[in-house]
Parts: C-alpha cells; sequence; structure tokens
C-alpha cells in the first residue's frame, strides 16, 4: 500500500483539529498517512477506506476524544478495534 495508515476524522472542527494533530505527528515520525478529513458522512469514508485497502485504520472522533484514545484497526489481523493513546498508536506502528 502507498499509505502506512488512514486517518479518518469523523465530526466536527473539533475533530479535524484533533486529528490533524494526530497526522501531523505520526508524519513527522516517518510514517506515511492518508489523512481523510473530507466534510461527508461516516459511512462513506469507511466504504472509501475499504476500498483503498490500507492495512492500519485510525479514527479521531468525538467519543474517542472524550476518551482521549484513537481508535486502532489493524485490518490485516482479526482483532477488533481498540482504543490507543498517541503513544501507544506510535509503539504499534514501530514494531
Amino acid at each position: 500500500a502507498p499509505f502506512r495508515v488512514h486517518l479518518l476524522a469523523l465530526g466536527d472542527g473539533t475533530v479535524v483539529a484533533e486529528a490533524e494533530q494526530v497526522y501531523k505527528t505520526l508524519e513527522a515520525a516517518g510514517v506515511e498517512v492518508l489523512f481523510d478529513d473530507r466534510d461527508t458522512n461516516p459511512g462513506e469514508k469507511f466504504g472509501d477506506a475499504d476500498l483503498i485497502g490500507i492495512p492500519t485504520r485510525l479514527i479521531v472522533s468525538q467519543k474517542t476524544m472524550a476518551a482521549e484514545r484513537i481508535e486502532y484497526d489493524n485490518r490485516l489481523t482479526d482483532n477488533e478495534a481498540e482504543l490507543l493513546t498517541l503513544s501507544e498508536v506510535h509503539n504499534r506502528l514501530a514494531s
């Protein structure tokens, strides 16, 4: 895949601003990130993410922000999506 991570921002301007910080942090760490900050519904974003097929999907939403976490979903494993801190996400991507 041309990108290592597909980052989706699901929500309003506050969510997009938080996702931009995640994007900048990962890019600075050398992680190739496709950032979907389009103003469209979550279903369309998830559908497009499935079509593109990037193995790791990160989701920033009101729910994840309330928990001070990022939803981490690796499509190559059978595991459920997890809520992780940014440092935990970075550690997963580094290994």
